[in-house]
């Protein structure tokens, strides 16, 4: 302990700093300052965080995509055991369902859809059909994998272009006067595109816009594209001149009200 003269008093050390606690105390405006200069502060930068580090972990994955489709599968997988048992021996082979039409010939894809997923588990000689938007089991059947019709189909689902094997970055604008509907709209995008990379989610410039609609920003990707459109079942547009053209993301989503339900 020490011994402090303070304003011609003398003060032990302990004194001192109990009574500049008790002028805290006694000053709460300046508290109230202080704690409201630091929750703005933590305002302002949060969302610059969060967009800074979505568009850090697509840069990763943009460069390996393999990875990104390792850990996308995981999570498919985890999803799908919460509703059925899968057989824990073998690693499956993961497809997507690209264009339902070309297998409606075959029972098993009746009720697919473009983005459905199917699980083929070559040891136990078994397919499930997932619908990863609806989050259920469409079917569960038997394959034999050596037959020419199965080695078809599996060909063909694995050969079909599929975007969702591709790590691919977007920006969404909500286009309408809902609040949140951009957040809604990310977790319907991811079901169907598990590697999609959000890196801005804003408002658009106009808030009546009825359709939501999908926009190439680079130009260069108009295959891919139309997939997605078709995946998302949703129309693919230029970009509306009203709106500004950004170029950190390889797509643009601007959400309308058919989306608002």
């Amino acid at each position: 302990m020490r011994l402090i003269i303070d304003n011609g008093t003398l003060q032990t050390s302990c004194q001192v700093c109990y009574n500049r606690i008790m002028v805290i105390k006694l000053n709460p405006k300046k508290l109230f300052k202080i704690l409201g200069i630091i929750i703005l502060i933590l305002i302002a930068i949060t969302p610059s965080y969060y967009f800074y580090h979505q568009y850090k972990k697509t840069q990763e994955l943009l460069k390996n995509p393999q990875e990104a489709a390792k850990q996308e599968n995981k999570k498919l997988l985890e999803a799908i055991a919460r509703l059925i048992d899968l057989p824990s021996d073998e690693e499956p082979t993961v497809a997507t369902v690209f264009d339902p039409e070309k297998l409606k010939s075959q029972s098993f894809f009746v009720r697919s859809k473009a983005g459905d997923k199917v699980l083929i588990y070559s040891n136990a000689r078994k397919a499930i059909l997932y619908d990863p938007i609806a989050n259920k089991i469409i079917d569960v059947a038997p394959i034999n994998i050596g037959t020419p019709s199965a080695t078809a189909t599996v060909s063909a689902l694995i050969t079909s272009p599929t975007p969702q094997t591709q790590t691919y970055s977007f920006i969404l604008l909500n286009g309408t006067t809902k609040v949140g509907l951009t957040k809604t709209y990310e977790e319907t995008l991811k079901k169907v595109l598990p590697n999609a990379q959000i890196v801005r989610r804003d408002n658009a410039k106009k808030n009546d816009y009825t359709k939501t609609f999908l926009v190439d920003l680079s130009g260069k990707k108009s295959q891919e594209a139309d997939q997605i459109a078709k995946l998302l079942n949703i129309q693919l547009e230029r970009l509306p001149e009203d709106e500004e053209k950004l170029t950190v993301a390889d797509f643009l989503i601007i959400i309308g009200i058919d989306k608002n339900q």
